[in-house]
This record gives C-alpha cells, structure tokens and sequence, in this order.
C-alpha cells in the first residue's frame, strides 16, 4: 500500500525502495505532502502504487517526464 495507515497516522511509502515521507495524521494531508515531494502515483490493474523521482525515473525512464508535451 502506498500511503500507509497506523491508527489515526498515515505514511505516505514507496512502493519500489520502502522511503517513507513524514506522518500524517489525514489521508488528504498525506496525499498532498506526496505530491508536494514530487512523487507520482500510478495505477497499475486495480491497484495505486507511489513511487519516489529516483524510483519512478528508474521503472519509467526520465522521459516520462515529458509525457503529453507538445501535443
């Protein structure tokens, strides 16, 4: 699970190398601290993963980065 849920905590991990962002104590705010740090989610089947730049660069390539550009 990407954004990970403790009780009344949630943290925000990614699904490639287990980083973890900082706890948060609303799904929300977890959600926008992923965001805020620039990482991506992405749906796989059924299923979100979240992935930190470093990992989402290496599954993805860096040129994902510029998908829909110039369109």
């Amino acid at each position: 699970m990407s954004i990970e849920r403790l009780g009344g905590a949630y943290i925000p991990v990614c699904d490639c190398c287990g980083e973890e962002l900082a706890t948060e104590y609303d799904f929300y705010d977890a959600l926008a601290a992923v965001r805020a740090a620039g990482w991506r989610n992405v749906k796989r089947g059924s299923e979100w993963m979240t992935y930190c730049p470093d990992c989402y660069n290496e599954i993805h390539g860096a040129a994902a980065d510029f998908t829909g550009v110039g369109r």
